[in-house]
């Protein structure tokens, strides 16, 4: 019987964190079925079981290592993507990773070459590409609705640093593989590059900690970059001070979406969707908040990443976001660090 025509049988490794937003997607899916949630404490992962009425809990990630198990969704601290997700591509498993993929460079050029290597699909969650809106900026721009594009600047920023305690993994510098940025900032640049449908080439950046005691890595960086397709941009991301927007700039308009998710946009001609209904080119118009969080993560949205990454498997698809992918994003993030420590322009390869 081929992946078609049975039910993938799925595993959560990593039941806290963001894994509380999603995980009930995994008992919807048609055709899907959670056999197993594993997590490092105990209570929680019995407590996860029980209210995704799923019959095995664990302690132990190897317990998904069995013939049962189709795909692995790892959402565990960034310290241990790698050798989770290599382990369980090389079981015969594919495998779909919380961003960031890993904390290194090296850790994440691992897990691309193990799936290259076993022909099995790793695959990376997103978190701005569950949302609707972002989609309907990119017909936007891609419509040519802005103009020519020129700019674009994102900040990805909460609080979390002042209240950290130093037990947390997130406070840890080896743990996460920096601060701030890699773990808010990733989903902008992620965004950014996906939007433009080009990568960023080089970078300039500033980063330090300054007001987060407990935090190991950064607490404020900001950077500037610039795009293959010529465009520049700047990326903010921090610990001590809230706040998140994404904007672009173009010839014939621009578009902001600030922290509430509220849209503000001047466009060159009208647009109108399923979210939004602009009809007075050159005018600011604005838009309250088109779609709630919460609804992100249920069958009725159509750019729901667990639900994409589990269709794609039963078609013999490849992984909506391939792990090359979240590897290039790293690859951003460790440059802008780099040019902080170096005080110089960093290319990226």
């Amino acid at each position: 019987m081929t992946r078609r025509n049975r039910v993938l049988n799925i595993a959560l490794i990593g039941c806290g964190g963001t894994a509380r937003n999603y995980r009930h997607i995994y008992t919807q899916i048609p055709g899907a079925q959670l056999r197993l949630v594993v997590d490092a404490v105990e209570e929680r992962a019995r407590d996860a079981a029980a209210q995704l009425h799923v019959e095995r809990w664990s302690t132990d990630f190897t317990e998904c290592l069995t013939p049962d198990i189709d795909i692995v969704d790892i959402s565990t601290p960034n310290h241990l993507h790698a050798e989770q997700a290599i382990a369980a591509l090389r079981d015969g498993k594919h495998v779909i990773i919380q961003k960031p993929i890993a904390a290194t460079v090296q850790e994440a050029e691992g897990i691309v070459e193990a799936a290259r290597e076993t022909q099995m699909q790793a695959g990376m969650y997103m978190g701005q590409l569950d949302n609707p809106l972002i989609h309907d900026v990119k017909s936007i721009v891609h419509d040519g609705k802005l103009g020519r594009v020129s700019a674009v600047h994102c900040r990805a920023a909460t609080t979390r640093g002042l209240r950290a305690t130093r037990d947390d993994w997130r406070s840890s510098l080896a743990k996460t593989g920096g601060g701030a940025l890699i773990q808010l900032g990733v989903h902008l640049l992620n965004a950014m590059q996906w939007l433009m449908d080009s990568a960023i080439i080089s970078v300039m950046g500033y980063s330090k900690n300054m007001m987060s005691e407990n935090i190991g890595g950064d607490d404020l960086t900001t950077a500037a970059f610039e795009l293959s397709n010529g465009i520049l941009g700047t990326v903010s991301s921090s610990y001590c001070a809230p706040g998140w927007s994404l904007s672009i700039y173009g010839t014939g308009g621009y578009l902001d979406i600030g922290g509430s998710a509220a849209l503000e946009m001047q466009l060159s001609d009208t647009h109108s969707s399923d979210l939004l209904n602009y009809d007075s080119p050159g005018e600011v118009q604005r838009f309250d908040p088109p779609f709630e969080r919460k609804a992100r993560h249920s069958l009725d949205n159509p750019f729901e990443q667990h639900l994409a990454f589990v269709n794609a498997i039963k078609q013999g698809k490849g992984a909506p976001v391939p792990a090359a992918v979240g590897l290039w994003d790293l690859k951003v993030v460790k440059a802008i660090y780099d040019s902080a420590q170096q005080r110089r322009v960093v290319d990226i390869r």
